[in-house]
C-alpha cells in the first residue's frame, strides 16, 4: 500500500496506507521490534525486517512515520548482532531457522544477516558503518546456487541478500552476488513447455516453499530479478 501510494500519489491509497502504517507502529514492542502479535513482548529479525521495509516505503512516500519506530528496530538489531556482522533471529547466535519435519533437510543461510544489513542501510544511510562490510562478506561467502538435490534453494534468503547488497553497493559484492543470483534463477524458471506453470518456480525444492507455495516462491524470485 505504501509503495502503491508513493508510486502513484493516488488519493485512494493514502488513507489505507497511513492506517496500515499506524497499525504497524502501534504493534511494535516499545523500544524494540516486532513479532507475530501486537506488542507481544517477543521480537524476531524476520518480522522486524518486513515491518521496517513497510515503514521505509511509507517514509519515502511522504506518509507519517515516527522516528522512534526506526530507533526501536535499531535497538533490536544491536541486541542480536555479533561483532563479525552476523545477525540472529530471536537472539544473538540464533541463525539456523527451520521447522522440524518440514525443512530441516535444507542447509541454513545467513538470511537474518541480510536483513540486518538492509535495515541498517535503510535506517541510517551510513556508508561508513563498520558492520556493513562484515555482513556483506558473510553474504558473498554464501552465494545463490540452484541445487535442489543438496537442498540449497532459499528464495527468502536470496531476496533479502539481493536487496541488501543492491542497497550497499560497495566493494564489488553486489556484482558478485547479482551474477550468481541470475545464474540460479533464470535457468530454473518454468517456461511455456511446462503449461500452467509457465513463468513460475517450483516450491517443493525451496526451503520455505511448503509454507507459501508456488505464488510465494515466484513472487520473491521476481522481486530479486
Amino acid at each position: 500500500l505504501a509503495e502503491a501510494y508513493g508510486l502513484t500519489n493516488a488519493a485512494a491509497y493514502k488513507e489505507p496506507a497511513q492506517r496500515a502504517i499506524d497499525f504497524l507502529v502501534a504493534a511494535q514492542n516499545p523500544g524494540l521490534g516486532w513479532r507475530y502479535a501486537a506488542r507481544c513482548g517477543d521480537n524476531d529479525t524476520s518480522v522486524t525486517g518486513w515491518a521496517v521495509m513497510a515503514l521505509k516505503s511509507a517514509h519515502v512516500s511522504g506518509l507519517v512515520v515516527p522516528r522512534a519506530s526506526f530507533d526501536g528496530a535499531k535497538a533490536w538489531l544491536r541486541r542480536v548482532t555479533e561483532p563479525n556482522g552476523c545477525v540472529g533471529y530471536t537472539a544473538m547466535g540464533t541463525t539456523d531457522v527451520f521447522v522440524p519435519g518440514k525443512n530441516d533437510a535444507w542447509r541454513g543461510h545467513p538470511s537474518m544477516t541480510a536483513i540486518g544489513l538492509l535495515l541498517r542501510v535503510y535506517i541510517d544511510a551510513n556508508r561508513n558503518d563498520p558492520l556493513h562490510p562484515k555482513s556483506a562478506r558473510l553474504l558473498v561467502s554464501d552465494l545463490p546456487v540452484w541445487d535442489a538435490a543438496k537442498h540449497e534453494v532459499d528464495a527468502y534468503y536470496w531476496y533479502y541478500g539481493t536487496l541488501a547488497l543492491f542497497q550497499y553497493q560497495e566493494d564489488g559484492s553486489w556484482k558478485t552476488w547479482n551474477v550468481a543470483m541470475k545464474n540460479a534463477l533464470v535457468p530454473s524458471q518454468r517456461t511455456r513447455k511446462d503449461g500452467c506453470q509457465d513463468g513460475s518456480w517450483d516450491p517443493e525444492v525451496d526451503r520455505w516453499g511448503f509454507q507459501g507455495g508456488r505464488t510465494y516462491v515466484t513472487a520473491l524470485n521476481v522481486m530479486s530479478l
